[in-house]
């Protein structure tokens, strides 16, 4: 009985061992279903994914395609908008421009009727030589215009003469004035006079018209002071008659008459007998010429003395009033 209850669990071993085995086998059969179920399980899962995935790329798809069409929708609305207010635009633009163009037709209209009234009017007697007439008047205009400016040029330049003239005929006047007063003046508060004149530049000669304005002044050391209201009435009446003996100097050669009228007026014996030597002096430088010729009108009995000494004259006309209150003029030999 010892021996064979080990066998028999022995056997029953096996048994069970085998069962065991049985139902590994049946459970790997069982896993390895699992694992294909599970298998297939994994692959619709992918599947279903990948159908989810392409429902959604469908979806997007679609909202893009439906921006798309809504964006081309208001891009055709815009353009169409566009369209319409550019049409408008050309179209107000169109009927401006016909306006205009009515506008400048009916101006030219108008231009034509007058330029066909104008030549009807050239035609005519009036106005069929009016080009030939305008030419004759536009050249003299021209020639006109021309010798205003050449007047004016030779105006200018007369007057700079003149003035040249002018400046070297007073400095003559001068000169001979000079000489005169040193030659009579007998006085030492004077050293000489002159003329002076308050000139302009010539420059400006194109501007306004030459003026001189004169006057007499009087030398003493270096110092030129006017004679007007710091002499005496002898030392101006000298002036006087000098100034008339170197104007008839300078400008008198081809006329040669001189008249002085009472020329002793104001002055003193020293002065009076200066003047008369003077006087005698003028006379004989002028004595060769034929057309020379010295009125002296004076009361100065004395005087006359003098420049019958002085000076080669003969005779001289003594005017008087006799008893009957009538004048009368006596040719008077000159006593030596």
């Amino acid at each position: 009985g010892n021996l064979s209850s080990p066998s028999g669990r022995l056997e029953q071993c096996k048994e069970e061992y085998e069962n065991l085995k049985m139902q590994k086998k049946k459970l790997e059969g069982q896993v390895q279903q699992i694992k294909r179920d599970l298998d297939s399980s994994q692959v619709q899962k992918r599947d279903l994914e990948g159908c989810l995935r392409i429902r959604e790329f469908e979806e997007d798809i679609q909202s893009i395609k439906d921006e798309i069409t809504a964006t081309e929708r208001q891009l055709a609305e815009d353009e169409m908008a566009t369209a319409r207010s550019t049409a408008s635009k050309i179209k107000n633009d169109i009927e401006e421009k016909g306006k205009a163009k009515a506008g400048k037709e009916g101006r030219n209209r108008g231009f034509s009727e007058r330029i066909s009234s104008l030549k009807k009017t050239l035609a005519s007697d009036m106005f069929r030589d009016a080009q030939t007439t305008y030419h004759h008047q536009n050249i003299k205009c021209h020639v006109g215009q021309q010798s205003a400016k050449d007047l004016e040029a030779f105006t200018v330049a007369y007057e700079r003469a003149i003035m040249r003239f002018h400046g070297e005929k007073m400095q003559e006047i001068n000169r001979t004035l000079r000489e005169l007063w040193v030659e009579i003046y007998r006085g030492g508060d004077i050293d000489y006079i002159e003329i002076m004149t308050d000139d302009d530049n010539l420059e400006n000669y194109e501007k306004k018209r030459k003026t001189c304005n004169y006057r007499v002044v009087m030398n003493k050391g270096g110092v030129f002071i006017d004679m007007r209201q710091h002499s005496s009435a002898g030392q101006r009446v000298l002036a006087a008659l000098l100034i008339r003996l170197a104007l008839a100097e300078t400008f008198c050669n081809n006329c040669g008459i001189i008249t002085l009228d009472e020329p002793t007026t104001n002055l003193d014996r020293d002065n009076i007998e200066s003047l008369a030597s003077a006087l005698g002096k003028f006379i004989k430088s002028r004595q060769n010429t034929g057309h020379f010729q010295l009125i002296i009108i004076t009361h100065d009995e004395d005087f006359v003395e003098l420049l019958g000494r002085t000076a080669s004259i003969e005779h001289y006309y003594k005017v008087a009033k006799g008893s009957d209150f009538c004048s009368s003029i006596t040719r008077k030999m000159m006593v030596n």
